[in-house]
């Protein structure tokens, strides 16, 4: 993938997902989407779907063309997705996991080699699971659960993920011992970040944290930059959403943060950002202003 439009793949993903979805197995556990992406990707997002549906549902109609009332079907079955990204030389991720509502429909009749769809089983674990594979597209998906959906362009690992967490659920549950947190190996920072705060925000942590800087700006700061993490929200105007930045800084002495800061004033005018220092390393970016028709071309990029 060339170029950040995770919310694109969103949309598509989880649409293909919801119109042709079905169990992988009869006895299935529904599980933490987040245990289900990558632990070390660059890119992680948190979208709140309900909290969020005129987004979703005009993307899915630009971006696949399909009614609006299916659009609107598609997106209200869907809790929460999760995605992990990674797009460089050495390494190529994309990791699409949500939660929702799936009903167990004719995918066996849709997902065929006629509608441009080989199912295919994931050997080795322990339960055969389907997964199905669009030749052209190089998309994978699966339905592990009738809770959980995952999609990527290759869906092994997260399909091996499933199978562990659902064998470490069920087994808490028949020993009576807690399960769920922090999964295993995964960046205690960013996980806390997807996970907690205003529930009806989108979030987002950005590891790489220039390059995304440069995507979502559309400007080049070059800046000394650890991580950017933010939220977008709905606004008090109708079809606005408020965008909150905060960018950890990697060489923070006074001299250089006061002159970051005033670097970031020149580079974001004319945009009525408030840009203040609020941890020694920390600078946050708030007062910023898109609007969902901005958002729509962003992810269709």
């Amino acid at each position: 993938m060339k170029k950040r439009n995770s919310f694109l793949l969103a949309a598509i993903f989880v649409a293909v997902t919801l119109l042709f979805s079905c169990k992988s197995t009869p006895e299935s556990v529904a599980v933490d989407p987040i245990t289900l992406i990558d632990r070390d990707a660059a890119l992680y997002l948190f979208i709140p779907v309900q909290s969020h549906l005129p987004l979703i549902q005009t993307a899915l109609v630009s971006l696949s063309g399909m009614d609006e009332k299916d659009a609107e079907r598609i997106a209200s079955r869907t809790e929460t997705i999760y995605i992990a990204e990674e797009s460089t030389k050495n390494r190529q991720i994309f990791q699409l996991s949500a939660k929702g509502s799936y009903p167990q429909l004719i995918a066996k009749m849709a997902l065929t080699q006629k509608n441009g769809w080989t199912a295919q089983v994931a050997d080795g674990l322990s339960v055969p699971y389907t997964y199905y594979k669009n030749p052209q597209s190089q998309i994978q998906l699966s339905l592990p659960s009738s809770a959980n959906a995952i999609v990527s362009y290759s869906i092994e690992p997260q399909l091996a993920q499933y199978d562990a967490e659902a064998k470490a659920k069920t087994d808490a549950l028949v020993e009576g011992t807690s399960y769920g947190g922090l999964p295993a190996d995964f960046d205690k920072t960013v996980y806390e970040f997807l996970t907690t705060g205003n529930p009806n925000e989108i979030r987002f942590y950005e590891c790489k944290a220039d390059a995304f800087l440069q995507n979502m700006l559309g400007t080049n700061l070059k800046l000394p930059l650890k991580s950017v993490s933010g939220t977008l929200a709905n606004s008090k105007a109708a079809g606005e959403y408020d965008g909150k930045l905060i960018l950890e800084v990697t060489d923070a002495t006074p001299a250089k943060m006061k002159a970051l800061i005033a670097g970031l004033k020149i580079a974001l005018f004319p945009m009525p950002a408030k840009i203040q220092q609020t941890g020694s390393s920390r600078i946050t970016i708030t007062d910023i202003s898109l609007s969902q028709k901005t958002l729509v071309s962003l992810i269709s990029q």
